[in-house]
């Protein structure tokens, strides 16, 4: 998986809990949407998490052109605003959306359900 959020501290925490995480790999971690993009194609992330709101390209933006690289790529939304999840939760092309506050709890049983449907990610 690939993880992206603009804050460094959390991306390094994310990406160390991230790393005990059964049937995760974190195959990158970027500080921003337009760096995930750059490096889809030689990361080839099965799924990507994103903050959802990023100077430059939020997170929410950047959910197209992943998925135009790859259809079958999940996108996991994450954010501690209610307003930036109600609007991820909307568009058809996320796969599930997240509260930060709840992401220790709730990601792991996430993983799961898509490992039932699909290889480890």
């Amino acid at each position: 998986m690939l993880v992206v959020d603009d804050h460094q501290a959390l991306l390094r925490a994310l990406e160390d809990w991230l790393s005990g995480v059964p049937l995760v790999t974190v195959v990158g971690i970027c500080g921003s949407a337009k760096e995930a993009l750059r490096c889809l194609s030689e990361r080839r992330p099965d799924l990507v998490l994103l903050d959802a709101n990023m100077p430059d390209m939020g997170g929410l933006e950047a959910v197209e052109p992943i998925k135009q690289w790859n259809p079958s790529v999940r996108v996991v939304i994450m954010s501690f605003d209610e307003v930036h999840l109600a609007i991820a939760r909307r568009m058809p092309l996320v796969d599930k959306a997240i509260d930060k506050h709840h992401l220790r709890e709730q990601f792991p049983l996430l993983i799961q359900e898509f490992a039932r449907t699909k290889p480890a990610i």
